[in-house]
C-alpha cells in the first residue's frame, strides 16, 4: 500500500467518521459540534468543491466530497436548530443576532470560494486546477478548525460541559484526517517549508484537542472509546 497515493482516501475515511459523529452527538446532545466559524467555511468549501470546482480525475475524491456536503447539512441542521441558545448562554448573543452572523458567514465564506478559486488559480502550485486551489484553501481553513474545536472545548469547560456535542471518536478522526494523512503528504511535497509551520499548528492543536477530550471524558467516568 503506499501511503503517499492513499492519504486523501484515508483523509476522507477518517472526516467522515467525524462528520457522522459531529451530527450523531449534535442531535443526541441538542448542541452543534463545529463552532459556528468553522462550520460556515467547511460547509462552504463542500459544496463549492462538490458542485461547483469538483475533482475531475478521481471518482473516490467525488464520492467523498459529496458525503461530506449531505452530512455537513445535517451538522448546519443541528447548528441552526441548537445554536441559538447555546451561543446566547457563552456569548450573550439574541437569536436574531445569531441567525444574521450565520448569514452573513455563509455569504463571506461561499464568496471566499468561490473567488478564491479564481484569484490563486494563477499560482504554480496548483498548474491552473481549481481543486488544486480547493486543497490550497482547505489546508489553511483546517488550520483555523483546529483551533476554534480547542477554543470551543475551553469555552464549554467554563460552561460546566466541554464534552458536549463532542466525541473522543471525533477528535481522533479529525487528528487522523487532516495532519497524520495529508499534512505528511503536503509537506513531504514543499520545499519552502511554509506548509511544515500549518500543519504544524495544525498538529499540535488537534493532538491538544484529542488529550482533553479524552481527560474530560475518563474524568467524568466515560470510556473515551465508547462514545461516538
Amino acid at each position: 500500500m503506499n501511503f503517499l497515493e492513499n492519504a486523501p482516501l484515508i483523509s476522507g475515511l477518517a472526516w467522515t467518521i467525524a462528520y457522522i459523529g459531529l451530527a450523531y452527538r449534535g442531535f443526541k446532545d441538542k448542541t452543534p459540534g463545529m463552532p459556528l466559524g468553522a462550520l460556515v467555511l467547511n460547509f462552504a468549501w463542500e459544496v463549492i468543491f462538490s458542485l461547483i470546482y469538483p475533482p475531475k480525475s478521481i471518482l473516490a475524491l467525488v464520492v467523498i466530497n459529496t458525503v461530506w456536503m449531505i452530512l455537513d447539512v445535517l451538522i448546519v441542521i443541528t447548528m441552526l436548530k441548537y445554536g441559538p441558545q447555546v451561543y446566547q448562554k457563552g456569548f450573550g448573543i439574541n437569536r436574531v443576532i445569531f441567525y444574521v452572523m450565520f448569514f452573513l458567514g455563509i455569504l463571506a465564506s461561499f464568496g471566499i470560494m468561490l473567488l478564491g478559486a479564481k484569484y490563486f488559480i494563477g499560482l504554480p502550485q496548483v498548474a491552473h486546477n481549481t481543486f488544486s486551489v480547493g486543497k490550497l484553501i482547505a489546508i489553511v481553513q483546517n488550520m483555523v478548525m483546529s483551533i476554534l474545536f480547542l477554543v470551543q472545548f475551553y469555552q464549554r469547560k467554563n460552561e460546566g460541559n466541554p464534552i458536549k456535542g463532542q466525541s473522543f471518536t471525533i477528535a481522533c478522526a479529525k487528528w487522523i484526517g487532516t495532519p497524520l494523512t495529508v499534512g505528511i503528504v503536503t509537506v513531504v511535497s514543499d520545499p519552502t517549508g511554509f506548509m511544515a509551520i500549518i500543519y504544524a499548528l495544525t498538529f499540535i492543536c488537534d493532538t491538544w484537542y484529542l488529550v482533553a477530550i479524552y481527560r474530560e471524558l475518563q474524568s467524568k467516568g466515560l470510556n473515551p472509546w465508547k462514545r461516538l
